[in-house]
């Protein structure tokens, strides 16, 4: 029986629910906007303070600041390491808060926030977003506290101490009140994560005990049919020939059941010569982007279920690379190879964008099921490399590493090894 008890991990293979998953890409999302929006709400105050902080050092400070925003907003773009230059542009931004007093020419006005103090809610969030624990709430403090102090030193204003304190905590408390909204999204993404997976488990073990229950009903037929009509035929040779016609019978019923462990159908009726013709035939939406190639496919043949299985992965591989490895200028490939013993190996591959396994959201089910699973089901297995930037392939084979091999009969039909 093909249908591994291994199978009942499968929604654990593939990690990243859509909840935490798209969560924190909006949080990301959200963050830069805000910064963006912050940071320009700023400018007037930059502008109305110029003479004051219109010092070479106040120009660099501008220009590290600006840096931050532009920066981060570029990455969570390109999808592209997001979280460090969030945590370093919320680094740069206390760097700058250590500078004001020596980038000041004169005394700040009192009754005029320095716009430096002002934008201090944009790498509160670029932390509070990026990290996760004890440590944006010590930013937060630490950013807090620097504000009010600056805010009695004549860079700052030169308030009162209760003045300088009321700044300060403005700004722990809108942090904190943001910090309270991000841990609540992400604790509610996580049980939409744990529920999520809990049904696809579920749908899993559904497939799979419908698979052993089939395999079940067509062993109860193969042991009617053969092994009892041979034990009713052996006990009633009561002459040479009688127990002669029993022993072929028995050797017959072995065969026919030793036939079952190496794939859930046995027979083939499909030359892999033809194998290609049919997967150009279902990816014809998408099969004028692959070139196509055959090796040493000559007297190989498949069980109907075992090929109609390779050609729906093939399929579902095709249709992801095109739908997610780039346009047609991406090269990709499929070839099929006959392999040694009777098997098929068959490998989808681009040059495109490739990707990262455990991104891969659990409810895509074209992955899951439509590839492996499929593959899985009939004695078969899926080898996949792929990585961002460095293109995907896909490589399918029959039988499995774990199954016995077979081997091609004179008339094609597959025959235990």
């Amino acid at each position: 029986m093909t249908t591994e008890p291994s199978g009942r991990g499968l929604a654990a293979q593939v990690a990243s629910p859509v909840g935490s998953r798209r969560v924190e890409e909006t949080l990301r999302h959200m963050t830069a906007v805000f910064g963006l929006l912050f940071t320009l709400q700023t400018v007037p105050l930059l502008v109305t303070g110029w003479p004051e902080a219109g010092s070479p050092l106040g120009l660099a400070i501008v220009v590290a600041m600006g840096g931050v925003v532009l920066t981060a907003a570029l990455a969570v773009v390109l999808h592209q390491w997001t979280k460090p230059v969030f945590i370093a542009g919320a680094l740069t931004y206390l760097v700058a808060l250590a500078a004001w007093p020596a980038s000041v020419v004169g005394p700040w006005p009192p009754e005029q926030m320095p716009w430096l103090l002002a934008a201090a809610g944009v790498p509160c969030g670029l932390m509070v977003v990026a990290t996760r624990g004890a440590l944006p709430v010590v930013y937060l403090v630490v950013t807090a506290a620097a504000v009010g102090l600056l805010r009695t030193l004549p860079s700052g204003g030169s308030l009162t101490p209760v003045g300088a304190a009321r700044d300060g905590a403005v700004v722990l408390l809108l942090g904190l009140a943001l910090l309270f909204v991000v841990a609540v999204i992400r604790r509610a993404a996580r049980n939409v994560d744990d529920a999520q997976g809990t049904a696809l488990g579920s749908y899993a073990n559904a497939q799979i005990d419908e698979a052993i229950e089939s395999e079940r009903v067509r062993t109860d037929a193969l042991v009617h049919d053969s092994v009892l009509t041979t034990f009713l035929s052996a006990a009633a040779a009561g002459t040479p020939e009688g127990r002669s016609l029993a022993a072929r019978m028995a050797q017959n019923a072995m065969t026919v059941l030793s036939r079952a462990t190496v794939a859930s159908h046995v027979g083939p009726k499909v030359a892999v010569e033809g194998l290609l013709d049919q997967v150009k035939r279902d990816a014809a939406g998408v099969g004028d982007r692959f070139e196509f190639r055959m090796q040493r496919v000559r007297d190989h043949f498949l069980p109907d279920a075992v090929a109609d299985a390779v050609v729906s992965a093939t399929v579902q591989a095709m249709t992801n690379s095109v739908k997610h490895a780039g346009g047609p200028e991406v090269p990709r490939t499929v070839v099929v190879e006959g392999v040694e013993g009777g098997g098929v190996r068959v490998a989808i591959a681009d040059r495109g964008r490739g990707f990262d396994l455990s991104a891969v959201a659990s409810e895509r089910l074209g992955l899951r099921v439509s590839i492996m699973e499929r593959m899985r089901r009939v004695g078969g297995e899926v080898a996949l490399t792929t990585a961002p930037g460095e293109g995907t392939e896909f490589v399918l084979s029959w039988p499995a590493a774990s199954h016995p091999g077979v081997e091609v009969a004179e008339r094609g039909e597959a025959v235990p090894a």
